[in-house]
């Protein structure tokens, strides 16, 4: 790790494991397992994908000597995976995705990521758990871009740039949901964990890159109000950590402590509609070293995390979400309010051709003092046609504006486009 990096999420995954296998032991340990089927309770999978992109914008930028570079990308994607179920009472799948980005017009970006998705499940009697774990290695460039344009960074600091540089990202969850009757309780801990493994240069313009983490837990409760629907409460207590960044020069670091109640609705009352609607205030108390002119270490904002999925009819879907929170900002020196809203439209044509689009809102809300908000807006479109159960390849367009509310920060606001063609092939 290249700063002081927090260390209290390293243990999430072993964490998560153990949970999962000693909720695997109190299943297993009911008696109530189904017989074993004839079948073999185990199930494998592989695919490989290829993907050629046109980005005319790959630094998002509009001005400075970065403005406008334009490359195509290749991108390979193979993926295996196995499943394992013998029983509702432990459903198991595991899958390795590598992937590897080569760009033709500037190799120094190139970058390749190992992906690892870990899903645990079990179920006995009125008692249900589950394990959902990601981890994400990036072995890209441990050079940081060097934004010279008025403003500095891209608008919400370059993520799509950030996200080829080298690095480890962890999100993991466990939750169990006993159900009584028309109620439910269902103790929750997550984590995130994301180390930045780069090089730091206290130069101007030069983007360094602050690890930082998050570890929550709690509990809800929920009580039937309909078929298939609850009316939910629940409470979360949580810390947050980020690393500091030439702390001699700076000693600046959001750490930070959060109460958060949650209030919401979910279920899935028909086939054609199924939501998870939740917010609710968060209490948060900043405990590092904050920087002057930082308003107040006692802070209250909403939080919302929130998805609905509507099926009007077999052909189309429509999902939209909703995610809100606090965290501290990649750059070391602020914290910010991050919110994502997306809409999503598919439409299938025939059992072969399918159209979909889409928009999102991307928002950075910094709080003092930095006070800024940068916006991404996005609005993308796609053509699938599917050959056989095998084979299928998708045409699609992305175009993107990155804005800030800041005034003479041209360095900030830029557009981009991506035209995109790819082919996937599943081996069965």
């Amino acid at each position: 790790m290249s700063v002081n990096a927090p260390g209290p999420l390293r243990g999430i995954t072993t964490l998560l494991l153990v949970a999962g296998v000693s909720a695997a032991a109190v299943t297993g340990a009911s008696g109530q397992d189904a017989p074993l089927a004839a079948t073999s309770p185990w199930k494998f999978s592989a695919s490989a994908a290829v993907k050629e992109t046109y980005d005319n914008n790959i630094y998002l930028q509009s001005v400075t000597p970065l403005a406008n570079r334009e490359s195509f990308v290749t991108t390979v994607m193979p993926s295996v995976g196995i499943a394992y179920k013998s029983s509702d009472a432990f459903v198991a799948s595991l899958s390795y995705t590598p992937e590897v980005n080569v760009f033709h017009s500037e190799p120094e970006e190139d970058f390749s990521l190992h992906r690892v998705l870990l899903n645990l499940t079990g179920k006995s009697g009125q008692t249900a758990w589950e394990i959902a774990n990601t981890f994400v290695a990036i072995d890209g460039s441990d050079i940081a871009p060097t934004y010279s344009g008025p403003g500095g960074s891209p608008a919400t600091g370059g993520v799509a740039v950030r996200d080829r540089r080298d690095a480890m990202v962890e999100r993991g969850q466990f939750k169990l949901t006993h159900t009584m009757g028309d109620w439910f309780l269902r103790p929750v801990v997550a984590g995130y964990l994301h180390d930045f493994q780069m090089v730091q240069k206290n130069a101007a313009g030069y983007q360094n890159y602050a690890d930082r983490d998050d570890l929550n837990g709690g509990l809800d409760a929920g009580r039937s109000v309909g078929k298939a629907t609850w009316l939910v409460a629940g409470y979360r207590y949580g810390a947050q950590q980020q690393a500091q960044v030439f702390p001699a020069i700076n000693p600046v670091h959001y750490d930070s402590t959060y109460h958060r109640a949650l209030f919401g609705l979910e279920g899935q009352p028909w086939n054609w509609l199924k939501f998870a609607l939740s917010l609710g205030p968060e209490f948060r108390r900043y405990g590092g070293v904050v920087a002057p002119g930082f308003a107040d270490v006692d802070e209250t904002y909403l939080y919302v995390d929130s998805s609905l999925t509507l099926t009007p009819t077999k052909a189309d879907t429509i999902t939209l979400s909703a995610k809100r929170f606090e965290q501290p900002g990649m750059g070391g020196r602020s914290a910010y309010v991050d919110g994502t809203y997306d809409l999503a439209i598919r439409h299938k044509l025939s059992e072969k051709f399918t159209v979909g689009c889409g928009v999102r809102g991307y928002n950075t809300d910094f709080l003092e003092p930095v006070l800024r908000q940068d916006w991404i807006v996005s609005a993308n479109g796609l053509v699938s046609y599917t050959f056989n159960k095998n084979l299928n390849a998708e045409v699609s367009y992305a175009y993107e504006s990155g804005m800030s509310d800041v005034p003479d920060t041209s360095g900030r606001e830029y557009t981009r486009s991506l035209f995109a063609l790819g082919v996937k092939y599943v081996f069965k």
